[in-house]
């Protein structure tokens, strides 16, 4: 090799590594110094975390970091508070009843593309699958048990911290104390929480003021009152396949809702709390 070329092959070589010098900055552009309560609150929930990153989004502190090998974001506010992490889980490390319920639902079939683990401040965690097929992508959020609670089109949906107002805060230490907050939704009657009591998932509907309206869960046949079982199998619907149960309480009382495959339709019949078929 003559002097040229290899003067050549070093100006080359530099050239590439400035390159990748630029680009790396310019994943890094919007890179900012966290304020030291939120340096300190950081380091204080994520001791082994490496090489973090933090941009603000809105009214946070979001940190790109290494946790455990674990390629994670968390949100904090200015104050330090944590609120939020999201951290990428393969599929196959994903609970078993949230593949099954993948795997075993609507979405069978769709491609995974990512999935993750989202863990919010005084909520239980929520497992997301990014799913695609064809031209539609949807993000897809499950319980820890499987249950479906929200399926979002992927565009323009961002993940971020849910500030739980302080009317919620009080239904879930009484109304719900048993219960565990998975998701706040708005709908046009007002706001939907979607919850865990124990491993029954429930949905509360409450009103625009966020007072309670109603909560509504399914229960297995083996679970509904004798008195309800009873009532049912004296209606022609007898012999048919039972699809769900459906358990919604409100201000007029309990009611129960079998939904049933009669001569290939799909059918609802619903019972008060004595028996009587409502109509």
């Amino acid at each position: 090799m003559n002097a040229k070329t290899t003067l050549f092959t070093l100006f080359a070589g530099l050239a590439i590594l400035l390159a990748g010098c630029d680009n790396n900055d310019d994943d890094h552009k919007d890179a900012i110094e966290p304020t030291e309560p939120v340096m300190q609150a950081f380091n204080k929930k994520y001791p082994n975390a490496s090489n973090p990153i933090f941009t603000i989004e809105g009214n946070y502190y979001v940190a790109e970091f290494t946790n455990n090998g674990v390629s994670t974001e968390a949100w904090l506010t200015e104050q330090g508070k944590w609120m939020m992490d999201k951290a990428d889980t393969p599929f196959n490390q994903l609970p078993e009843a949230v593949t099954a319920a993948f795997d075993n639902g609507l979405y069978a079939g769709w491609k995974v593309d990512d999935s993750y683990t989202i863990n919010r401040d005084s909520m239980t965690v929520v497992y997301k699958i990014d799913a695609e097929k064809g031209n539609s992508d949807m993000d897809l959020y499950y319980s820890p048990y499987g249950n479906l609670i929200k399926a979002v089109n992927d565009e323009g949906n961002e993940d971020a911290p849910i500030v739980i107002p302080a009317e919620v805060h009080t239904l879930m230490a009484f109304t719900f104390a048993t219960c565990d907050l998975l998701d706040i939704q708005s709908n046009a009657d007002g706001y939907i929480l979607n919850m865990l009591d124990g491993k029954v998932y429930k949905i509360a509907q409450l009103n625009k003021n966020y007072l309670w309206q109603s909560t509504s869960y399914q229960i297995a046949e083996q679970n509904v009152p004798e008195i309800i079982m009873d009532s049912f199998q004296s209606t022609g619907y007898v012999g048919d396949t039972i699809e769900s149960i459906l358990v919604k309480i409100d201000a007029n009382g309990t009611f129960y809702t079998f939904t049933v495959d009669h001569n290939g339709q799909s059918t609802e019949v619903t019972f008060d709390a004595i028996g009587n078929i409502v109509q």
